[in-house]
């Protein structure tokens, strides 16, 4: 199955978010968009409280939600392997189907 991503659980950082350059097909990208994405209030799933669920320590400050950002896959391309249901940090994809 190929994954989807939870925007509720997604802080949309492009320079916080650890599965953009782990796919290996480069199906994952990060888009502006000109309207907030419903209420962008991120759930952090971690105690780190920094919005994104990493509890690297290395983001703390640094990975607000972004109301004008997106994590999106390119299904296009995407061939389901998994990897970003595995490696999300704030567990925001999952894969319930497309």
């Amino acid at each position: 199955m190929k994954p989807i991503i939870n925007d509720q659980k997604c802080g949309a950082n492009e320079k916080a978010c650890t599965i953009i350059n782990i796919c290996p097909v480069d199906a994952i990208s990060y888009i502006e968009v000109d309207e907030p994405i419903m209420d962008k209030r991120v759930e952090c799933v971690v105690s780190s409280g920094c919005g994104c669920g990493c509890d690297c320590g290395v983001n703390i400050g640094k990975c607000e939600p972004n109301p004008y950002g997106r994590i999106v896959i390119d299904y296009d391309i995407c061939t389901g392997c998994g990897i970003c249901v595995e490696k999300c940090c704030g567990n925001a994809v999952d894969t319930a189907g497309v």
